[in-house]
């Protein structure tokens, strides 16, 4: 039962910080949008302890366990558009997709290059 109640209270956590996200999302007329501003809700409430962490394990765990479902619906979205609706600007969004899948890698590269010397500085002292 407590195991229940564990996921049913880190789910309304979850749920409250997304609306108030959408709250100040208003506020600020859209231009953050609602799920960055709940989750940065909740980065807040959890560094300040107002949250502790070890509420959210249950719901967290089991949210980010079945993520590949929530990808479900834009995925057959997409694929449902037929292609004579996209096919003007097929260039455009096969180039966009590669460069922007390029800085991606490169920008991921470079993060992870700087934080492994670090850490190689930080054990050789």
């Amino acid at each position: 039962m407590t195991k229940i109640l564990g996921f049913i209270r880190g789910l309304a956590l979850i749920v409250i910080c997304y609306y108030i996200g959408e709250l100040l999302s208003m506020l600020v007329r859209g231009f953050v949008s609602a799920s960055v501003m709940g989750m940065l809700v909740l980065f807040v409430l959890l560094q300040t302890k107002v949250y502790k962490a070890t509420w959210l394990d249950k719901a967290s765990d089991f949210l980010l366990d079945n993520l590949v479902f929530f990808f479900i619906p834009a995925t057959a979205g997409v694929a449902l558009i037929p292609f004579i609706v996209i096919k003007q600007d097929a260039l455009v969004i096969i180039i966009s997709s590669v460069v922007s899948s390029v800085l991606v890698l490169l920008v991921v590269g470079l993060i992870t290059d700087k934080f492994e010397k670090r850490d190689e500085r930080r054990n050789n002292t």
